[in-house]
């Protein structure tokens, strides 16, 4: 949770003046809450959203916690894709965060930000690694890379309001891949949802619990592994059951998720990428962000 920003903090991150900052929370177009001495204060994922919104660079993106030149390089994702790949082998942390937040600070959906640069930029480490080309503790320090830079944009997202419809997920025994679930919990959050992500190599049996007692609204698996498909299959019928049980909808995805499985796993969606992860939010009547 971010410190609330006062108005010359935020003018400073915009490189506007105070008195056009105020005038701009007198109009709305910016969240401001007052303090008991009638300071105005301003959330940081207000500051994001209006900035990303409107186009605007920001002017001191440190003051935000973000790298000191974010949002001012290329702001179309596939452009920084081998790059993105080469300060993760690395280990290249700052110019990582720099790469990936320029193009979603510029507008671009995160979905896209993650299918199209993040996710093709680790493809390519376990490649290198695969050929000889890099070691492996160089793919886990990039996979450490990359679960801190989505805490940190999912720390920057408005936070859902506390009648948010619940999405609850993860990955099952046996699938210890830990960035594809993060990557959908990212997604359904900014799409809205309240998410209570419940981690990888979760028996399935307890994920049918966890629906029981949460009663959620959606229900998600991310498949990057599946060892074993009959005891896979066996386990999300239960899971389903569950889930139509509490009026539930239920959404698998993931590379493991082939024509296959699909048959052996129905579900009411099957992702083909996260950008289909949104409409999820979207189409269901009670999804919606906070005012």
């Amino acid at each position: 949770m971010h410190t609330p920003l006062t108005t010359r903090q935020v003018a400073l991150v915009l490189g506007i003046s105070e008195a056009s900052l105020k005038r701009w929370c007198d109009r709305g177009l910016l969240p401001a809450d007052r303090t008991l001495g009638g300071h105005r204060r301003l959330p940081v994922h207000g500051v994001v959203e209006f900035a990303r919104s409107h186009g605007l660079p920001l002017a001191r993106p440190e003051l935000l916690g973000l790298p000191a030149a974010a949002g001012r390089g290329a702001a179309v994702v596939e452009r920084v894709r081998d790059e993105l790949r080469r300060a993760l082998l690395d280990g290249d942390e700052d110019g990582f965060r720099r790469l990936a937040f320029d193009p979603w600070l510029a507008g671009e959906p995160l979905t896209r930000v993650l299918e199209q640069g993040i996710a093709p930029a680790l493809a390519a480490v376990g490649d290198d690694v695969l050929h000889g080309a890099a070691e492996i503790y160089e793919e886990a320090r990039a996979v450490q890379i990359a679960l801190r830079f989505l805490h940190e944009v999912r720390a920057l997202l408005r936070p859902p309001a506390p009648d948010a419809p619940l999405a609850i997920g993860g990955a099952a025994e046996g699938d210890p891949y830990v960035l594809p679930t993060a990557m959908v919990d990212l997604c359904l959050r900014e799409a809205g949802w309240r998410t209570q992500p419940l981690g990888v190599g979760l028996p399935l049996g307890s994920l049918r619990a966890a629906i029981l007692d949460l009663r959620p609204r959606l229900v998600w698996l991310s498949i990057s592994l599946a060892p074993d498909p009959g005891r896979l299959a066996l386990g999300w019928g239960a899971v389903r059951e569950a889930a139509s049980a509490v009026g539930a909808r239920t959404l698998l995805g993931g590379r493991a998720l082939d024509a296959g499985l699909r048959v052996r796993l129905p579900a009411d969606e099957h992702a083909a990428g996260l950008a289909g992860l949104a409409p999820s939010g979207g189409t269901t009547p009670a999804s919606r962000r906070a005012s």
